[in-house]
């Protein structure tokens, strides 16, 4: 099974983001769009993972969120990895409490480590995709470097199980930790 650990966002903040998405296609970008219901932060990739790895996951995912309480995040802009000149990947950024983001992420990528799971070793970088291998007409994008699409609440996080059914990528929730005050 396909794993990640990742934030889901409000279905209005979704749907924000479907709208913008629209906006962009309007523009002429084509490109590879994600669709509404996988929205998400990641915070970590596992990839391919036998069942039998879901408890022991569960449990660093727990410990990970120990020190961690519900905090405000704000959806912002657009961006590119690697960048809008040469885009890979579209995204819209995330701000807000970053420094609760960035510990929540680093406690969790700390426990995963601890329990013996091969993790990806680049920084962590926030935000949610919206399209990948986008082809940008010519365009004046400045201005949606500062669009803001809605703030809300982190009060919970979960593991996901990634799947392709019937040729489109369907996420699921297996388990979900609540952030306590």
């Amino acid at each position: 099974m396909r794993l990640f650990v990742g934030i889901d966002l409000p279905e209005q903040l979704k749907e924000e983001l479907a709208k913008f998405q629209s906006e962009l296609k309007q523009l002429g970008v084509k490109a590879f769009w994600k669709s509404l219901e996988n929205f998400h932060i990641t915070l970590e990739f596992l990839g391919e993972l036998e069942p039998g790895n879901v408890p022991v996951i569960s449990n660093a995912l727990i410990k990970g969120a120990k020190q961690s309480k519900p905090y405000y995040l704000k959806v912002i802009g657009l961006g590119a990895f690697p960048s809008l000149i040469r885009p890979r990947v579209l995204w819209t950024r995330v701000s807000g409490n970053l420094i609760e983001l960035n510990k929540l992420q680093a406690n969790i990528h700390h426990e995963l480590l601890e329990a013996g799971f091969t993790l990806e070793n680049r920084a962590f970088k926030s935000h949610i995709t919206l399209a990948s291998r986008p082809e940008l007409p010519e365009a004046n994008y400045a201005d949606f470097k500062k669009r803001v699409f809605g703030e809300f609440l982190v009060s919970e996080f979960a593991l996901i199980e990634s799947k392709v059914i019937r040729g489109k990528r369907i996420y699921t929730s297996i388990k979900k930790i609540v952030l306590r005050d």
